[in-house]
């Protein structure tokens, strides 16, 4: 199986099957398709499995090929640099590409966050204007969940689409959108919206 680039697991396919079928494998080409978002303790487990992402079965062509293609070259570079060699990421390049909040399955809150940050002044925000109105009482606690947000969206970002540092830490303060990050949502889930609001 290892002359194919990817394999798409169909949503008829059982979780004991998939995982059957995904222990014969040796690389991280496959991608299992859903009818619906699966929770992050199921993505977790598959990919104990060697099951790298997933689709929704409602995808557009469109969406896919872009999705992997980004996918295909974080992949060429992970395999051409060695150990102790520099990071490269895909920002390096500085060109934007559409980004969606589909592809990096986002949660609620993480969207929030990242919303919050679109809509402010410089894209940034300070840590307790980033928590108002969420439920908890305890402010604390709210930083603390903030903090766990801002590394999740971080991580996310750069496993799907390479980009390092998506929301940076403003020391002292709070958080600031990255630039970068922001433009290629502009390119994407930001245009579709802006689409939809004018239709």
């Amino acid at each position: 199986m290892e002359s194919f680039q990817w394999i798409f697991l169909s949503e008829t396919i059982s979780d004991a099957e998939t995982r059957d079928f995904a222990e014969q494998c040796q690389q991280d080409y496959l991608v299992r398709i859903v009818g619906e978002e699966p929770s992050e303790e199921t993505v977790s487990e598959w990919r104990r499995w060697r099951i790298f992402d997933w689709l929704l079965a409602t995808t557009s062509l469109e969406r896919l090929r872009e999705k992997l293609l980004h996918k295909s070259l974080i992949q060429q570079v992970a395999s051409t640099q060695g150990p102790n060699s520099a990071t490269f990421t895909l920002s390096q390049s500085k060109k934007a590409f559409p980004l969606y909040f589909s592809d990096i399955h986002f949660t609620k809150l993480e969207k929030d966050i990242i919303r919050r940050l679109i809509t402010s002044k410089s894209l940034s925000l300070k840590r307790d204007e980033l928590c108002r109105g969420w439920r908890s009482k305890n402010q604390n606690s709210k930083l603390s969940q903030l903090s766990s947000s801002i590394t999740k969206i971080r991580k996310k970002v750069f496993e799907t689409y390479g980009i390092e540092e998506a929301v940076h830490t403003i020391w002292g303060e709070g958080y600031q959108l990255n630039a970068f990050f922001y433009q290629c949502l502009l390119k994407g889930e930001l245009h579709n919206q802006s689409q939809r609001i004018s239709i």
